[in-house]
């Protein structure tokens, strides 16, 4: 009876979780994420500190 109650808790926690990031990227209004701006993805930004704009629209401050 416990495990069927615990899973329910987690079902519902998991769907509010998936609301909130809905919420987050749709409704903010906050925009793209800064390292989306770069052609290089997340991980060669990390290690080689490189960013080439994807689109030059004057900012120039790259993640």
């Amino acid at each position: 009876m416990f495990g069927f109650d615990l899973r329910w808790i987690l079902i519902g926690l998991f769907a509010l979780l998936a609301i909130a990031i809905i919420w987050r990227n749709e409704m903010s209004g906050k925009g793209d994420y800064p390292w989306t701006r770069c052609t290089e993805s997340l991980i060669e930004q990390v290690f080689s500190d490189k960013c080439t704009l994807r689109f030059d629209d004057g900012s120039r401050n790259p993640a």
